[in-house]
Order: structure tokens, then C-alpha cells, then sequence
């Protein structure tokens, strides 16, 4: 049985510039990702109030305040939850007003200076042909 040596792949080094980031993908991808981001952090509030609730950690609380003469200090669940709902959604439209700014502020940079050069490392993929992985 004869095998043949596999040879190493070719590794060459090459340079990219990256001058231009469209800002309508990036205000697609921001989008999507603030709005995931929201709804982990909705569930995860809910999750936590009932937690908080199940264990009496809001009664505590609400004692707590009442405590420093806050005779009617009390937490409203549901005005909270809303208000939450509305302050996710703006900030949702302000991360992606924000990424595509700063898209935008990188295009206008990159067309003064040239870009941002990157080097990375090209590997040369060799497919092996059907004698060299051996019978079955």
C-alpha cells in the first residue's frame, strides 16, 4: 500500500480595504438585532418580576418605602411593563438611527482617507481525490 504524502495547503497573505459599508444593510441588520435584543430583554423582565413577585420581593419593597413615609408607594406591574415596551421601542430606533450614522460617518471618513486595509491569510483549498482517501 502506497499513500501519497497530502501536501500542505498554500498560504498566501493579501491585502483588503474596506471603503464603503452600505447603510441600508446596516440599518437591516441593526434592526433585526435591536429588536432581538428588546424581546430577550422583555422576556427576561417578565421572567424576573415574577420571579421578584412569587418570592415577595416586591411586597418587601413597597414595605421598604412605606417605611420613609411613603404612605402610598406602590408598584403598578402592568403601567411598568408598558412604559418598558414604549422605552425598548425608542431605544430599538435609536441604535438603528445610531449604526446607520455611523455608517454613514465611516463612508465620508473612508473617502478622505482611503479606507481601512486589512490583511488576511488565503488558504488554497485542495480537494483530494478518490485514491488518496484509501478503500473502504
Amino acid at each position: 500500500m502506497s499513500t501519497s504524502p497530502k501536501s500542505a495547503p498554500r498560504i498566501r497573505r493579501v491585502t483588503r480595504v474596506v471603503r464603503d459599508i452600505d447603510p441600508w444593510s446596516v440599518f437591516k441588520i441593526g434592526l433585526i438585532f435591536h429588536f432581538v435584543i428588546y424581546l430577550i430583554v422583555l422576556v427576561a423582565l417578565v421572567l424576573l418580576w415574577s420571579v421578584a413577585s412569587a418570592t415577595g420581593t416586591i411586597d418587601n419593597i413597597q414595605q421598604f418605602m412605606k417605611s420613609f413615609g411613603w404612605e402610598s408607594f406602590q408598584f403598578k406591574g402592568g403601567q411598568l411593563f408598558v412604559n418598558v415596551m414604549i422605552l425598548g421601542l425608542l431605544g430599538v430606533v435609536l441604535g438603528t438611527a445610531l449604526w446607520v450614522l455611523a455608517a454613514t460617518i465611516f463612508n465620508l471618513i473612508t473617502d478622505l482617507v482611503g479606507g481601512i486595509r486589512v490583511t488576511v491569510l488565503e488558504e488554497e483549498v485542495v480537494v483530494g481525490s478518490v485514491e488518496s482517501h484509501g478503500k473502504r
